[in-house]
């Protein structure tokens, strides 16, 4: 059940006023990605973090291929014998094995907002922020991309023995993703403990790596070759984290 909250407890979503857009602009355009410490003010970074720890319902979600999407329910993961739940495991390995595959916990911000389901979680604020023209004004800015209209959404939490391997983000030509982008949302993380944001080049070669942080956002032009490293399982806490496409609308 999702905890409701009051709309005093709805602080402003806001850029923070600070950041350094010249230089923010000079690094995405010239590698192809970015790393922007302190996106957001304080106190929505805050609440959207209490938001995803305590109020999001999770989803168990993992791909058969590249069509295939599954998403089980906590309530479901739960009720599965520890026999079942060992040979999901396995299978998902299995994928892994062979080629795309990914596991971690997920809440469909952008599909159940337009369903109005859950409609006072702070993570709808949050999208609403990501839709409108101060974020949207600030990404074409930056990019120099002006077709950029809309950002869809995630939730995603990863947890030990979760991961996303190798992957470029293109997707189908209709969906006319431009950008990725993942909103850090975890206060602390090693990455001894996996969870990494890693970039490679054609030989499979990590080029770059972005730890999992708190109130940053990660941008990168679509396609790029990446994946979220395998999550320890000496890990602690989660990796949170609201992730998405930014397209043309």
């Amino acid at each position: 059940m999702h905890a409701s909250a009051s709309p005093a407890d709805h602080p402003p979503v806001r850029l923070s006023p600070g950041l350094d857009r010249a230089a923010i602009a000079a690094r995405l355009r010239a590698a192809g990605r970015v790393h922007i410490d302190g996106i957001l003010v304080p106190e929505a970074a805050a609440r959207l973090h209490r938001c995803l720890k305590e109020e999001v319902a999770w989803n168990t979600i993992f791909n058969d291929g590249d069509e295939k999407i599954h998403a089980l329910h906590a309530t479901q993961v739960a009720a599965m014998t520890p026999q079942q739940q060992a040979a999901l495991g396995e299978h998902i390995l299995s994928g892994a094995r062979k080629g795309f595959q990914f596991v971690f916990h997920n809440y469909p911000v952008w599909d159940l907002y337009q369903k109005k389901l859950g409609p006072d979680l702070y993570v709808n604020r949050v999208l609403e922020f990501l839709n409108g023209e101060e974020f949207l004004d600030f990404v074409r800015e930056v990019s120099g991309i002006p077709e950029i209209g809309m950002a869809d959404c995630q939730a995603t939490l990863y947890k030990p023995h979760h991961f996303l391997t190798r992957h470029d983000d293109l997707g189908r030509p209709d969906q006319k993703r431009r950008l990725a982008y993942v909103l850090n949302m975890t206060p602390a993380w090693r990455p001894e403990w996996g969870g990494m944001l890693e970039f490679l080049d054609e030989a499979g070669n990590v080029t770059e790596g972005f730890i999992p942080s708190f109130n940053a956002l990660n941008m990168f032009v679509v396609p790029t070759p990446h994946l979220v490293s395998y999550v320890t399982p000496f890990a602690s806490g989660g990796r949170y984290s609201m992730t998405g496409w930014l397209r043309e609308k």
